[in-house]
């Protein structure tokens, strides 16, 4: 196999504690053509220092320190301009590699010329310690985007070629979700992505990420971002409606890209009986979005409905009968014990 240069790029803000674990996997990667851009955001603990002095003879390290802290997409795109790989690997500075994560990336972009972002799935360490996976194909992956980032951002491989050509940066005006908003027009471009179903990249929990905080011991999702998010789902699905077609309906788009829970029954009717024209709409302008995906989404907010209800009882039971062809389906344990709180009225 060919090996050609891959640039990894770290942007660090005060990492101190895990920075060398970070850039110790790089360079004990069973893939050895690599250079490491290290953009520092302006750190006020050791992180420089640190890096300076365990790795300053080392001829794959290269440190750029920013004189003014402008966040993580502005570190990506200076590493992105000063790359000279033929690939493009991020890595945040808290976080580490598999030994042969990219070997395995290589070797999948090499052998497949029309895939310009490659990720893997994510082992999370810290605070956590389960698997993240994400969908694999590009179809399936395409549809994803109407829901959230498609792929796991820090695990991803580029074609270094396809960003620089089609002058694809992160968007610097985004604090929160510029790589789900740089994904979205990486697609929109014709880019065609793919997951390595391996967890091949350490995603430290510490509650300090942009997607998730730490409060009373718990991990709560980023409402910042959050709002982001929303404004990016509106995005994507108006590539199938926008405000101004005969078929929006505010509401239930917001059900169905899961912003809020539906409450009444009669509009939980009315709303399957919209995500049904929603489809057949979809289907006759050739497909932004699988059929297929568009229905598993609205069953699965119709089943939201009832997951929703505080107090079960025989009419929820009724309700729940009358449209189970249109909801998603629990496990039948769930849903056995489901069915026996309606029928003795119980809390859910």
């Amino acid at each position: 196999m060919h090996h050609p240069l891959v640039s990894i790029i770290i942007p660090t803000y005060n990492v101190e504690k895990y920075i060398e674990e970070g850039i110790d996997s790089l360079l004990n990667q069973t893939y050895t053509n690599l250079e490491i851009l290290i953009i520092d955001d302006c750190s006020t603990d050791n992180t420089v220092q640190i890096i300076k002095s365990k790795y300053s003879k080392n001829q794959k390290i290269k440190l750029y320190e920013k004189t003014q802290n402008l966040g993580p997409a502005n570190s990506r795109n200076i590493g992105i301009k000063q790359s000279k790989g033929k690939y493009i690997a991020l890595l945040d500075g808290d976080d580490y590699y598999a030994e042969d994560k990219i070997e395995k990336q290589v070797q999948l972009m090499e052998l497949n010329l029309d895939i310009v972002a490659c990720s893997t799935f994510l082992q999370c360490i810290g605070l956590k310690n389960n698997i993240i996976k994400f969908s694999i194909d590009h179809s399936e992956i395409k549809d994803r985007q109407l829901l959230g980032c498609p792929i796991a951002h820090p695990s991803v491989m580029f074609r270094a070629s396809f960003l620089k050509e089609n002058n694809l940066y992160y968007n610097e005006n985004f604090r929160y979700s510029e790589d789900y908003e740089l994904f979205i027009r990486m697609i929109e471009k014709g880019g065609k992505f793919l997951t390595i179903p391996e967890a091949l990249y350490m995603y430290r929990v510490s509650g300090n990420q942009a997607s998730f905080k730490k409060s009373d011991n718990k991990i709560l999702k980023n409402e910042k971002q959050w709002e982001i998010s929303k404004y990016l789902h509106y995005q994507v699905l108006s590539k199938l409606i926008d405000e101004n077609s005969e078929l929006y309906d505010k509401k239930f788009v917001d059900a169905l890209l899961m912003h809020q829970v539906i409450r009444n029954y009669d509009d939980l009717k009315l709303f399957i009986d919209w995500a049904k024209r929603l489809i057949k709409y979809n289907e006759s302008i050739e497909c932004p979005f699988s059929s297929k995906f568009l229905d598993n989404t609205y069953k699965n907010s119709v089943l939201g409905y009832f997951l929703a209800q505080k107090r079960l009882s025989w009419n929820i039971l009724y309700q729940y009968i009358s449209v189970y062809p249109y909801c998603a389906k629990l496990d039948l344990t769930y849903q056995f014990k489901y069915i026996i709180k309606c029928l003795l009225f119980l809390k859910h």
